[in-house]
């Protein structure tokens, strides 16, 4: 294992591989129904590269929201992780669908996108109220106990 992946706290790589998991299936979900509105003709093939960075950006937060929710600390570390996460899983399969990537074809558009939606998830989730230690304390010897 990398040192980076070492350095994060316990059990923050499952929860970012969760979260960029949840993020790439919101976004592919997202990409059908744009495709299906193209294809019904409601809109037009013009606004195709807007709409995949708002599906990026909707699927990033979606993802690092679900992440600070169930972490409910570090929320920047978090969201950094998960954004990276998505980025990661959306280029290997970018690649494994194509034969090569290119910036021309809007690739930063959609990076800023999702690094976009995850700021607002780290927004978000820094303004959520925080249990204080002592009450996190109390409810493990209250669980505790109960065993």
């Amino acid at each position: 294992m990398s040192k980076v992946v070492m350095s994060l706290p316990k059990g923050m790589m499952k929860n970012s591989l969760t979260g960029g998991c949840v993020a790439l299936v919101s976004y592919v979900i997202l990409q059908l129904l744009c495709a299906l509105l193209i294809h019904k003709e409601l809109l037009g093939a013009d606004v195709l590269y807007p709409m995949v960075c708002v599906a990026a950006a909707v699927a990033s937060f979606l993802g690092c929201v679900y992440s600070v929710l169930t972490r409910q600390e570090g929320a920047i570390l978090t969201v950094s992780t998960v954004t990276a996460v998505f980025l990661i899983l959306t280029l290997a399969v970018a690649l494994l669908t194509n034969k090569s990537i290119a910036v021309e074809n809007g690739l930063v558009g959609v990076g800023l996108s999702m690094a976009a939606g995850g700021l607002l998830a780290a927004l978000v989730g820094a303004n959520l109220p925080r249990k204080s230690r002592q009450a996190k304390t109390a409810q493990r010897k209250k669980a505790t106990r109960r065993k």
